[in-house]
């Protein structure tokens, strides 16, 4: 990022004070108003920046993805989402409420975005073994009983 601003020299005395007589910020990574005399300066959250350093967040980070509904062909029905879309990371979460397929036809949930790779299953408290690949999970059928609980796959 870079900016260009003058300082006004007619106004300025022995201290270094002056009024900024203009500001222009190059690459669009800053904002500020008014242009001239009290600048405020902020960062273009609209902009695209490229951080060169780690940046730490005073405040959580907070995802709004949209829940999908499945329910189950005999019982029940799945709460899940994809909060992490990366190509570093990506989440699957599934909540399971009483959960149940007693047909011989599986369901199956596709990622809102695919893994590159196979997933891995990081956490399981439903009791089922669902089947995951990079693009899906495919649920178990011939349920003999419902299922309550979360899976969550985790990838990149």
């Amino acid at each position: 990022m870079s900016w260009v601003y003058e300082i006004d020299a007619n106004t300025s005395s022995g201290g270094g004070s002056g009024t900024v007589s203009s500001v222009t910020n190059t690459d669009g990574s800053l904002t500020s108003s008014p242009t001239t005399g009290a600048v405020v300066i902020a960062l273009n959250v609209a902009n695209t920046n490229t951080w060169s350093a780690v940046q730490t967040f005073s405040t959580a980070t907070k995802h709004s993805m949209t829940q999908t509904t499945l329910s189950g062909t005999s019982a029940g029905s799945i709460i899940w989402s994809q909060p992490e879309q990366g190509t570093a990371w990506k989440k699957f979460i599934a909540y399971f409420s009483g959960y149940e397929n007693t047909t011989g036809t599986a369901q199956t949930i596709a990622y809102s975005t695919a893994f590159t790779n196979t997933p891995i299953v990081t956490g399981n408290s439903t009791g089922t073994t669902p089947t995951i690949s990079n693009t899906t999970v495919t649920l178990p059928i011939n349920m003999g009983a419902t299922a309550t609980g979360f899976l969550i796959v985790e990838g990149y």
